[in-house]
């Protein structure tokens, strides 16, 4: 935790930065950014403009949109 009560991340998302993120859920990491903001229910279309965006989790409802392939 840091002095801010907020746990350390090693997300680079700065999201986890911010204290009025405008999304529930990081892109980056698929971790919770603002527990003000109810999750959303997303539509299949909103998803893939997100992959095609380069999200690896919907920011709406924190659903894993890419799968790496290691």
């Amino acid at each position: 935790m840091t002095g801010s009560g907020r746990p350390l991340i090693a997300c680079e998302n700065m999201n986890h930065r911010r204290t009025d993120s405008p999304v529930p859920y990081c892109p980056q990491c698929g971790g919770v950014v603002n527990r003000n903001l109810p999750p959303r229910a997303c539509t299949g279309e909103q998803h893939a403009l997100s992959r095609r965006q380069g999200s690896v989790f919907c920011v709406g409802c924190g659903a894993q949109l890419i799968v790496s392939r290691v």
